[in-house]
This record gives structure tokens, C-alpha cells and sequence, in this order.
């Protein structure tokens, strides 16, 4: 992977200034149904892992695992959801070529927490889907139907069966969680379409994070790229002889997407490229200035630069667009963590499993 890969990754990661207090959801189906549980709660994080041969049994006995005012969840409930997870993040791991193993003593802390979020989780959205009750807020079995039809194309049905079966779930209960979920998401929705920003809340908030919206450094430089220290050398002996950069890039570089504009990378911030090769960049002072030779985990470099476009802050009117987006999410989270906190105050919650 070539430093341009790295630069163009991390900026798609980039989706602009963001607010530092930023939402996080359980979605306790799949990654794939993208839909809103509950706010503030991490999902889990996961080492590499081998694959296990059959659902867990982490709650034992039987009777109910969760009360939620007059409803219940049984510990086989549980499992089930809980197996879920374990299967869809096996499903996961498996795309990216590292294996999940529920059952390695590595993982126990990972499962442990995995079972918290699902408990809380499954609460949560216990209390929305009576709420929906209440307020008259329904889903079709056409929209379930249509998003477990585009689940199935997306996993293949064979891997699709294979969470089924590893879960323990059957077709009518993943239905059911599909409802659950696409109901959460109806509420969700409907609080975001409640929501109103005026100019006074963008400004008012742009003032209080005006740091978080400063357009940092940033330089274009070109650089050749080469597998070992020795060809690093005697380019670099070329270089001092006077030979022209752009053709030795194009000639020598192994980053074939700069090399083809002869090393040239474009305009990048520090933070979007390695640290030692964005440390070498940032110290070239003019134009024309080339580096030492820097060793990256991608080989060693060369960087020339061609140019300095200094930081500066962005005005209310470059980021006001922005902001509207910013606000729009937050005052959302805001409402959906005030409404499920005030359902959980008026429901006794009982969870009997640890």
C-alpha cells in the first residue's frame, strides 16, 4: 500500500468538523440494517479470532432474563440475540480475513461486553416498540419483507442461513427483530424531522468550537517511492547530480498512481499521510527542497516539495452548511436519549442476569 493510498483513505474517512460529543448506536441485528437502538452505548471491539463450531450458551437455566414493566425476555431470548451478534461479527471478521472465536480466553472480556450491550440494548428497544404502541406508530410486513429480502443479497443466502442456524433464530423471529428495528428507526426519524436549527444555534455553536474548524497546514510534494534503502541511494545520487525528480519518479517509484504525475501526490494535511513521512514533508521549507531519505512501512522515500498553503480558520459562511448537519444530529440524539431516559424512569426494569 503506497502513502497515496494512505492519504486518499484517510480522507474518505474524513466527513468534515465534526462536534466533539458524537452519538453512538447499538444496532442489534447487523451492521447492514443501519438502524438507531439506543444512543451513547459502544458496540464492542474485536482481536482476531477463530471461528467457533456452535452457538453459545452464556445464560443458563431457564425463566426470564429481563423484565421490562409487564413483559419479559427469557434467557433463551437472550442467547439467541446474543448468538446473533456473535455470528454476524464472525460473518464480519471472515470478510476481512480474521476468524472470530467466541470461545478463546482472549475474547472473554470482548463477549462479556458484547452481552451488556445486547442486555441494554434489547431494553431499549423493548420500551421504543411500546412506545410506538402507544403512539400509533406501525411498519408493514411489506417493509420487513423488503428488508429481509435486501439482507439475504447482501450476505448470499447461504452465509444468511448460516447466521440463522448459528444463532438459533428462526425466520419468524428475525422478522420480528426486523420489525423491532425498523420501528426504533420510524421514532428516530420522527424526532430528527422535529428538530429546527435557526442561524442563532449555528452561530452560537460556531463560536463555541471556532478551533475545531481551522483548516490546518498543508503542502503538495512529490515523492519516489522504492523497495530498499540501496535503490533509495542511488536515486538519491541522481538527484544531487541534477537529474529531473518527476522523471526519476516516473521512471523508479513504486507508487504507480503518483509516479504516473511524476511523484506528485497533491495538497495534504499532516494527519493524512504516515507520521515520518508527513515529519520529513512538513520540514521542507521551499520549493524545490528535497528530503533525506525516509523509511515508512511502504519502503523508502524521496519527497520533494512543490508547495506550502498555510492553516487558517474557516469563516461562519465556509462552514455553515456544516453546521446544520452537526446541530441537526446532535439536538436528535439529545430528544432520543431524553425520550428513552424518560421511558426508563416510568418502567420498572428488572435484569436478573449478570
Amino acid at each position: 500500500m503506497s502513502d497515496t493510498e494512505t492519504n486518499n483513505e484517510t480522507k474518505n474517512q474524513e466527513q468534515g468538523p465534526q462536534p466533539k460529543d458524537r452519538t453512538t448506536f447499538i444496532v442489534l441485528s447487523s451492521v447492514l440494517l443501519i438502524i438507531v437502538i439506543a444512543a451513547g452505548v459502544l458496540l464492542w471491539k474485536a482481536n482476531i479470532l477463530k471461528t467457533g463450531p456452535k452457538p453459545l450458551a452464556l445464560i443458563s437455566g431457564s425463566g426470564p432474563a429481563i423484565v421490562i414493566g409487564s413483559e419479559s425476555i427469557s434467557k433463551g431470548q437472550l442467547n439467541k440475540q446474543i448468538n446473533l451478534q456473535v455470528a454476524l461479527l464472525k460473518q464480519f471478521f471472515a470478510t476481512q480475513g480474521k476468524p472470530f472465536d467466541p470461545y478463546s480466553k482472549e475474547n472473554t472480556q470482548i463477549i462479556g461486553q458484547l452481552k451488556q450491550n445486547v442486555i441494554q440494548g434489547l431494553v431499549t428497544l423493548t420500551l421504543l416498540v411500546n412506545y410506538a404502541k402507544q403512539k400509533g406508530i406501525t411498519v408493514s410486513d411489506a417493509e420487513v419483507n423488503s428488508t429481509l429480502s435486501g439482507l439475504e443479497q447482501r450476505f448470499g443466502k447461504d452465509k444468511f442461513s448460516s447466521v440463522l442456524n448459528e444463532s438459533g433464530m428462526t425466520m419468524d423471529e428475525i422478522k420480528q427483530q426486523i420489525k423491532d428495528q425498523l420501528i426504533a428507526k420510524d421514532i428516530f426519524t420522527g424526532l430528527e424531522k422535529a428538530v429546527h436549527v435557526t442561524d442563532a444555534d449555528e452561530k452560537a455553536f460556531y463560536e463555541q468550537h471556532k478551533e475545531q474548524f481551522n483548516a490546518p497546514e498543508e503542502v503538495n510534494a512529490r515523492h519516489i517511492l522504492v523497495k530498499t534503502k540501496a535503490e533509495a541511494e542511488k536515486i538519491e545520487k541522481q538527484l544531487k547530480a541534477g537529474k529531473s525528480f518527476t522523471e526519476l519518479a516516473m521512471k523508479n517509484s513504486i507508487d504507480k498512481a503518483s509516479a504516473a504525475k511524476g511523484g506528485e501526490l497533491g495538497f495534504f494535511s499532516a494527519n493524512q499521510m504516515v507520521p515520518a513521512f508527513s515529519k520529513a514533508a512538513f520540514a521542507l521549507k521551499k520549493p524545490g527542497q528535497i528530503s533525506p531519505i525516509v523509511e515508512t512501512q511502504y519502503g523508502y522515500h524521496i519527497i520533494q516539495l512543490i508547495a506550502k498553503k498555510p492553516g487558517k480558520a474557516m469563516t461562519f459562511a465556509q462552514i455553515k452548511p456544516q453546521l446544520e448537519q452537526i446541530l441537526l444530529q446532535q439536538k436528535t440524539k439529545d430528544d432520543f436519549e431524553k425520550l428513552i431516559n424518560g421511558l426508563k424512569a416510568k418502567t420498572k426494569i428488572d435484569i436478573k442476569v449478570q
